[in-house]
């Protein structure tokens, strides 16, 4: 048997309205069984858990900051804030963090630690707003430069392909020429911080694709494929944590003088898999040379990953989702813009 539990303390700050609080709490005791994790014991199904790195117990410096946490809120306008004092237990391991999201006009970010940094990340993003306006047609497959959040969005994606319980690409597969490609649930600036996984296996930096071949898959403690570590949820799913993609040594100047007739995302609303094409919605899209124009969409084959031929010794830490914390570059590849 294993207990799991979580509590959450919320605060969240509408501008305009005021602070909200609320709270969640989870409790259960789960049991492995040949099947995975359930909730109810099945007599003569319980399965040994399988050896593995025990997790330690962390609790985060930025703790110390929720006392003022109404203070540091008050001092915000125009922005959106929610923040979670976040009390995660796993038999004898705890862990207890701080986590921050922020939205300003659409514009979100999320990261872990110190709330007094929320008004340095809210002046970001109010940095971040440009207005697109113009509406081309007939634009074909071209080569399209990804900004940061762009670039983590379509990895992020390509996870899903990489995932123990049910992997899609092989295992010594290249996917691409040379992108690298890391989990690290260790860095504790992103939102994906986390010492020990949900089945309370201590977390480690993993290099799942390395100079564009796959070489490891998310697994958990129940998964046929992939070393454990990757544990998320009550009834635990292989998952990542956060996604780290290498930077090379092209200047984003460098790049944007050497990309003829291309195009240039500028954030995502959303992301998704098609088939076997990754698809993100651009917040914002320009031509080169040119200015804003509307694109509904950036179709991304996976074979298309080859075509990489260029990644930024820049690199932006970003918001994937409320889960998921990123640090990725600028990258250049084929793509096709729909824009009906």
């Amino acid at each position: 048997m294993q207990t799991y539990e979580l509590k959450e303390e919320i605060v969240h700050f509408i501008s305009g309205s005021g602070i909200y609080k609320e709270t969640r709490e989870i409790r259960v005791n789960r049991y492995l069984t040949r099947s995975g994790w359930v909730l109810n014991k099945i007599e003569g199904k319980e399965e040994e858990i399988k050896s593995h790195e025990e997790c330690v117990s962390y609790i985060s410096p930025a703790v110390k900051e929720w006392e003022n946490l109404d203070e540091i809120l008050s001092k915000l306008t125009d922005v959106n804030v929610t923040v979670k004092k976040v009390h995660r237990k796993i038999n004898d391991c705890i862990e207890e963090k701080i986590l921050n999201y922020v939205e300003y006009n659409g514009l979100k970010f999320a990261y872990s630690g110190k709330p007094s940094d929320l008004k340095a990340v809210a002046d970001f993003l109010k940095m971040q707003s440009i207005s697109m306006n113009e509406r081309i047609w007939g634009l074909e497959r071209m080569n399209v430069i990804l900004d940061p959040e762009a670039t983590a969005h379509l990895f992020h994606q390509f996870m899903n392909f990489l995932r123990g319980d049910n992997p899609r690409i092989k295992l010594g597969e290249r996917i691409s020429s040379e992108i690298t490609v890391y989990d690290d649930p260790l860095n504790e600036n992103l939102i994906g911080f986390s010492v020990f996984d949900d089945e309370g296996v201590r977390t480690q930096k993993k290099e799942i694709i390395g100079d564009g071949i796959v070489l490891e898959y998310l697994g958990t403690l129940t998964t046929k494929s992939g070393s454990p570590g990757n544990a998320r949820g009550v009834l635990p799913l292989p998952d990542y944590f956060n996604l780290i993609v290498k930077p090379k040594d092209w200047g984003f100047q460098e790049l944007i003088q050497d990309t003829k007739n291309g195009l240039i995302v500028l954030g995502v609303i959303r992301s998704e898999i098609v088939k076997n094409s990754i698809r993100l919605f651009p917040r914002n899209s320009m031509l080169i040379g040119s200015g804003g124009i509307i694109v509904r969409e950036i179709a991304i084959p996976l074979q298309e990953l080859t075509t990489i031929d260029a990644i930024s010794k820049e690199v932006k830490s970003v918001y994937i989702d409320d889960y998921h914390g990123g640090i990725a570059p600028f990258i250049r590849l084929k793509a096709r813009p729909i824009v009906y």
